[in-house]
């Protein structure tokens, strides 16, 4: 199995349950991996026989910078969701969504959820 991953993309957005994390917004990290049974491109060389990673990059971040919902289960969800529509030989994805400043009352580094989908 081939895999393309986008790791650790930061973008700044409004998902939050509480009424400041809408209106001031935050940091999230966000983790796409791409898995496919076979990435044509690995033989041809060529852009057009792979996924363009860069007009997935985009896609994440009009999804994320554009999302006021509640929970980062739902954004890691849309984005799962999208990468699948966009990319139609990608049999499986794993998108992960950090929030390393959700309001929580304690020490931590981040608050994240992996969603996992596949055809």
């Amino acid at each position: 199995m081939d895999v393309i991953t986008l790791k650790r993309m930061d973008f700044f957005g409004h998902t939050g349950v509480l009424p400041e994390e809408k209106e001031n917004g935050q940091l999230f990290t966000v983790t796409a991996e791409m898995y496919f049974e076979k990435i044509k491109g690995v033989e041809t060389d060529r852009l057009e026989d792979t996924t363009n990673y860069a007009e997935v990059y985009a896609l994440i971040k009009e999804i994320v910078e554009n999302d006021y919902g509640n929970l980062i289960e739902h954004l890691a969800g849309k984005i799962a969701d999208v990468i699948l529509d966009y990319a139609p030989e990608c049999v499986k994805t794993r998108v992960t969504v950090s929030k390393p400043d959700a309001p929580v009352d304690g020490i931590f580094e981040t608050m994240e959820v992996s969603i996992e989908r596949g055809r």
